[in-house]
C-alpha cells in the first residue's frame, strides 16, 4: 500500500489547526494515523478525540428507523402526516417515513422559512418545532415526490418522529438500540463532562475558530452526534461481519430500495471504487468534516474526521456544496473534503488486499 503521507499530503498542508484522525479497516484489525499541525499537548490518544460527525448522523438515523420498525413501533411505509398531526396538509400523506429516510420525499435542503442569518454561528439552534409546524402547514413539494434530493430537513423530520413515537430523546434511542450494544462509548449528541474533554475544537477553512454546534434543536437527527474515530471504527466493523447485536438490522440498511429510476438506501450513499461497490457518507458543519466508507466485498473500510470544515462561515455556501457534491461527485470549489482524501486511502487498501490474493493464489497454484 502507498504511504499514507503521501495519500494526506495534498490535504494536510497550509493547515494551521489541523487535527486529522484516521482509522483503517481490514476485517478484523484496525489501524489508527493521526496528523495533528497543531504543536499544542494533548495526553488524549487521538483516536479517542472526538469530532462533530454532522451528516453521518443520518446514517445513524435510518438505522434507528428500522430498529424501531423490527420492534413494531412504526413501519418505514408510514404516510408522514399520521406523525404530524398538527400540520395538517395533504403533501404529508403522499410522503413515507422511508422517502425521509432515502432523500426522496421531494423536501429541500432546508425548510423554506429557516433563516440562517438568526444565528450565524450555529444557524439550527434557532429553529423551533414551531417553526417545523408552520413550515410543514403549507409544504408541498408533490412534483419531485420519487426523485433524489438530499435533505436536511427531511432528516431532522425522521428524527423527530422516532423520538415521539418511541418517548425517547434522540440520545436515549442512539444509546438503547447502537451505541450500547456496539460499546462505541464515546459517541452522543449531549456529552457529559468527561466527553466533553475529549471535544476538539473546530475551524473554518480560513482557520478561523468556530463555535461547537452544541444545539441542533429539531435537527439533531440530521446531524448532532459527535463521535470518535475509534467508535466510528467499531461501526464499520459492525456493518461488515454478522455477529454483533445489531447485524440484521445494519444489513437491511445495505439492501438497495427501487423507487423511481433510482436504487436508493436507508441512509448511506453508494459509489464505485476499483469497480467495487461501496457504501460511504460524508459529512460536515461550520468546523469539521467526516467521511466514513467501507467495501463488503473486501471487508475492509476507512473514517477520517477532521477538525477543519471546508467551508467558510457561510452556511449557504456549504449546502450549496454538499449538495453539488453528492449530485457530482465532484469536490466544491471553496476547499478541500476530507472525501477524495478517504477514497485514496481505501483505494490503496483494496489494491493492496487485491494484490495480496492474487499472489496467495499464485503461490498456492506452484505447490
Amino acid at each position: 500500500m502507498k504511504n499514507i503521507h503521501s495519500l494526506v499530503s495534498d490535504y494536510t498542508k497550509d493547515k494551521k489547526h489541523l487535527q486529522l484522525v484516521i482509522g483503517m479497516i481490514r476485517e478484523e484489525d484496525v489501524e489508527y494515523y493521526s496528523f495533528c499541525n497543531n504543536k499544542k499537548k494533548n495526553t488524549i490518544p487521538p483516536e479517542h478525540r472526538l469530532f462533530e460527525i454532522a451528516s453521518i448522523t443520518k446514517v445513524f438515523t435510518s438505522i434507528l428507523l428500522l430498529e424501531l420498525e423490527r420492534e413494531k413501533f412504526l413501519s418505514s411505509d408510514d404516510i408522514v402526516g399520521k406523525y404530524v398531526p398538527n400540520a395538517n396538509n395533504d403533501y404529508l400523506n403522499k410522503i413515507t417515513l422511508k422517502n425521509l429516510a432515502t432523500h426522496t420525499s421531494g423536501l429541500p435542503v432546508l425548510a423554506t422559512n429557516h433563516i440562517l442569518s438568526k444565528n450565524r454561528s450555529n444557524p439550527y439552534s434557532t429553529y423551533t418545532e414551531e417553526d417545523l409546524t408552520a413550515f410543514l402547514s403549507t409544504a408541498d413539494f408533490t412534483d419531485h415526490i420519487g426523485s433524489f434530493g438530499y435533505s436536511n430537513i427531511g432528516a431532522a423530520i425522521l428524527g423527530n418522529i422516532l423520538c415521539k413515537v418511541s418517548g425517547h430523546t434522540y440520545d436515549e434511542l442512539l444509546k438503547k438500540y447502537i451505541t450500547s450494544p456496539l460499546k462505541m462509548n464515546k459517541t452522543a449528541v449531549i456529552l457529559d463532562s468527561e466527553q466533553n474533554g475529549r471535544f476538539l475544537n473546530g475551524h473554518a477553512s480560513s482557520g478561523k475558530r468556530v463555535p461547537h454546534w452544541d444545539d441542533l434543536s429539531i435537527h439533531e437527527g440530521a446531524g448532532g452526534i459527535k463521535s470518535s474515530v475509534s467508535d466510528l471504527c467499531l461501526f464499520v466493523q459492525a456493518n461488515l461481519n454478522e455477529n454483533n447485536p445489531v447485524a440484521s438490522t445494519l444489513q437491511k440498511s445495505h439492501l438497495p430500495i427501487s423507487i423511481g429510476n433510482s436504487n436508493l438506501y436507508f441512509g448511506w450513499a453508494e459509489d464505485k471504487i476499483l469497480d467495487q461497490r461501496i457504501l460511504w457518507h460524508n459529512g460536515a458543519t461550520a468546523g469539521f468534516n467526516s467521511y466514513l466508507a467501507f467495501s463488503k466485498e473486501h471487508r475492509t473500510g476507512v473514517v477520517l474526521l477532521s477538525n477543519y470544515s471546508f467551508f467558510s462561515n457561510s452556511l449557504i455556501d456549504y449546502y450549496l456544496s454538499q449538495l453539488k457534491k453528492w449530485i457530482t461527485k465532484k469536490e466544491p470549489s471553496q476547499g478541500a473534503m476530507v472525501d477524495s482524501t478517504g477514497i485514496k486511502i481505501l483505494e490503496a487498501i483494496i489494491s493492496s488486499m487485491t494484490h495480496d490474493n492474487d499472489r496467495a493464489f499464485h503461490s498456492i497454484g506452484k505447490r
